[in-house]
């Protein structure tokens, strides 16, 4: 079912404007049957489901690509990094290879690619974002979603590669076993994914 509702969200994220040439699509961000559209995003690239169900984190793979923070209960979206004051804890310890906080300079040039979000129960769960700036590399967060709304702080930098170099081969060999997975997973819920885009015709 959560996959189910994650390709659902993917849809509605990645297609609104196509949507919109075909008969009977709705206008903007208006719903389409019963189907309803998750805007203010820009080029979402990956998708990660906070546990508990009640948000949802998005990736921006384009200029002012941030990550984004979506409400599933009333649609709304917030960019949560980076912004004007990030919120920033570097865990040198675990991360002392790392040369220091994402520059603040990035801004509209900060792009963020695949996530990977893991679990951390009743603490606070870890965010790593394939992220593409003055620096290619893999930066870690801490999300701590028992502040309302989810709190996300930057807490170090896991690799870095050079532009170009293999982080993008990486990124690639992470891609295609997502789609793999994912062609896989949708595959299992054909007659309930179809009747959802019945739903919306």
């Amino acid at each position: 079912m959560k996959m189910l509702i994650l390709t659902g969200l993917a849809v509605a994220l990645a297609l609104p404007l196509r949507a919109a040439g075909q008969r009977g699509a709705a206008a903007g961000c208006d719903p389409l049957g019963d189907v309803r559209f998750i805007c203010n995003q820009v080029a979402p690239e990956d998708l990660a489901l906070v546990p508990g169900g009640a948000w949802l984190i998005s990736s921006g793979m384009a200029a002012n690509g941030a990550i984004r923070l979506i409400n599933l209960r009333d649609k709304t979206t917030t960019a949560i990094f980076p912004t004007a004051t990030p919120k920033e804890r570097w865990d040198k310890k675990t991360y002392a290879a790392c040369p220091g906080p994402i520059d603040p300079a990035e801004q509209a040039t900060f792009r963020a690619h695949g996530l990977y979000l893991r679990d951390g129960g009743n603490r606070p769960h870890t965010l790593f974002v394939v992220h593409h700036g003055n620096r290619e590399s893999i930066e870690v967060f801490e999300l701590d979603a028992r502040a309302k709304p989810p709190a996300l702080t930057w807490i170090g930098r896991r690799w870095q590669g050079q532009p170009g170099g293999s982080l993008r081969w990486l990124i690639v060999v992470i891609a295609m076993f997502a789609v793999v997975f994912s062609l896989g997973m949708i595959r299992r819920h054909i007659p309930a994914t179809s009747a959802l885009a019945r739903a919306g015709s």
